[in-house]
């Protein structure tokens, strides 16, 4: 079973951006951007490109 965390949250001007973890016990995690709670885009393959599209929309 997947778990999910919240690793880093990125605020824009109206918008609330979460980067979210998702490990499984196979393979590497992947990261999801969630926009205001909702699933926004996905799946990145390291927080640092995660962070980098966040920022990029606010």
């Amino acid at each position: 079973m997947a778990s999910k965390e919240v690793v880093e949250t990125v605020y824009g001007k109206y918008n609330k951006y979460e980067i979210i973890k998702e490990s499984s016990t196979f393979g590497s995690p992947k990261f999801y951007i969630y926009k205001d709670g909702k699933y926004h885009r996905g799946s990145f393959s390291s927080l640092r490109v995660a962070v980098e599209a966040a920022e990029k929309e606010t």
